[in-house]
């Protein structure tokens, strides 16, 4: 029984994990996007 809570445990943490990630490079990808828009527009 308790095995098979530690075993959810750990699937439910490495979901977390993986989503923060995600989450993380998603915004640096966009903010990134934004950073190179206003320099095009800038350069009009």
């Amino acid at each position: 029984m308790f095995m098979t809570l530690a075993v959810l445990a750990a699937l439910i943490c490495g979901m977390f994990v993986a989503s923060v990630t995600t989450t993380v490079s998603a915004l640096r990808r966009e903010s990134e996007d934004y950073k190179s828009l206003m320099e095009r527009h800038r350069a009009f």
